[in-house]
């Protein structure tokens, strides 16, 4: 079994019958497709499900560490990158709590990314003006 899916498994036991019966992962971007499905479901649930939006968040500061492939399939920095970062700006319920899971450094090193999606700079300025804001008054551990 490839690392990133053995530390899925450890990160998310609850997926145990989606990664050996259901679903093939072959790539990391099919997990990485699932996982940002349930990170928006998480905050649906009420309360908001805070503890699998952690372990999403901790699997993915787990992936951004991990060895540059060579292959953009199964690179995981830059699949983490551009199936949960870039499609964060898409989700305003994920979007507005950012501050709370990312560093500020994380956050400014991602700006190509965000940008991507949010296609005027009024668009990212406000995006980018509204996790600063957040971020000065938070003062716990961020995940990324």
């Amino acid at each position: 079994m490839e690392d990133w899916l053995s530390k899925a498994l450890e990160s998310f036991p609850e997926l145990q019958d989606e990664i050996f019966q259901n679903r093939d992962y072959s790539n990391p971007s099919d997990l990485w497709i699932d996982l940002f499905a349930m990170v928006c479901m998480a905050y649906d649930e009420q309360p908001v499900n805070e503890d699998l939006i952690g372990r999403i968040y901790d699997y993915a500061a787990w992936c951004f560490k991990q060895p540059d492939t060579g292959d953009a399939r199964t690179d995981l920095p830059l699949v983490t990158e551009l199936c949960l970062i870039e499609n964060i700006p898409l989700k305003r319920n994920v979007s507005a709590d950012l501050y709370r899971w990312m560093s500020a450094e994380s956050f400014n090193s991602f700006e190509t990314t965000f940008r991507y999606d949010l296609d005027t700079e009024g668009a990212y300025r406000k995006f980018h003006d509204e996790f600063m804001e957040k971020k000065k008054g938070y003062s716990g551990f961020s995940r990324i």
